[in-house]
């Protein structure tokens, strides 16, 4: 099998293999090298992860400057490896980016909402009171946006209303899956993967605002449910969402 056969397949240890005798011959390849971070990600190795990550990022970056490059990407890495500072200093320095238009190419439909949502978690689990109210700003500044062009703007469009508090979890799963019932929604997971990405990334925001809430229990719930989705939903909160249970045992 090929090394993203592996991938695709789930099997990350044998992509990782792989991707590295990949490298061995064409070590110039980015695709190889992508492969590989993407891999140690998805086992969990952040260590490993980082001096590939930072390759693609800057391939990314010197091919297209307002490429936002693996930026987030090394934000969760450094956030999984508990340096929390430089994860939160990452995603701020997005979000900004995005409000500059030095960054103009969005890892999402809802123009860069993603960012935003990530410092939003970030910064209420570490009780950054700074960055939190730069986060709600930041996600109100694209609301209005979404308000005054409603049909050009998709997922996480909804998230982001739930943040704000201007609509229920109910009308969110309703707007991602069709149903308004978390059980009747990870049916529809099944055949969907774009379906179970965004419900990934609607379950996780959610346990967010449970923590706000100091609904802790909650909070680790939504996560579980995340990381119960498996490897296919979303993948940096399913990898966040993996590092809030191993701080729960």
């Amino acid at each position: 099998m090929e090394a993203l056969d592996y991938f695709m397949e789930g099997r990350f240890s044998e992509a990782i293999d792989a991707f590295r005798c990949k490298l061995t011959n064409e070590p110039d390849d980015i695709a190889w090298v992508d492969g590989l971070a993407k891999s140690y990600c998805e086992v969990g190795d952040f260590v490993a992860a980082l001096p590939f990550l930072e390759h693609v990022h800057n391939y990314q970056k010197a091919k297209n400057p307002d490429s936002p490059g693996q930026q987030l990407q090394l934000s969760c890495a450094y956030w999984c490896l508990d340096d929390r500072a430089r994860a939160i200093a990452l995603t701020r320095e997005l979000c900004a980016s995005i409000l500059d238009r030095s960054i103009n190419m969005a890892p999402d439909q809802a123009g860069g909402a993603t960012f935003g949502l990530i410092l939003h978690y970030m910064s209420a689990t570490t009780g950054d009171v700074d960055n939190y109210e730069y986060a709600l700003d930041y996600l109100r500044k694209l609301n209005i946006k979404y308000d005054k062009r409603p049909t050009q703007f998709r997922y996480p469009v909804l998230t982001v209303k739930q943040v704000l508090g201007e609509v229920s979890f109910e009308d969110v799963l309703e707007g991602v899956t069709n149903e308004r019932t978390l059980a009747a929604a990870l049916r529809a997971t099944v055949t969907s993967r774009l379906v179970k990405s965004e419900l990934g990334i609607a379950l996780f925001h959610d346990g967010t605002l449970q923590r706000i809430t100091d609904n802790e229990i909650g909070c680790r719930k939504r996560m579980s449910q995340v990381f119960e989705l498996g490897y296919q939903t979303e993948s940096i909160r399913w990898y966040l969402a993996r590092n809030e249970i191993a701080k729960f045992k």
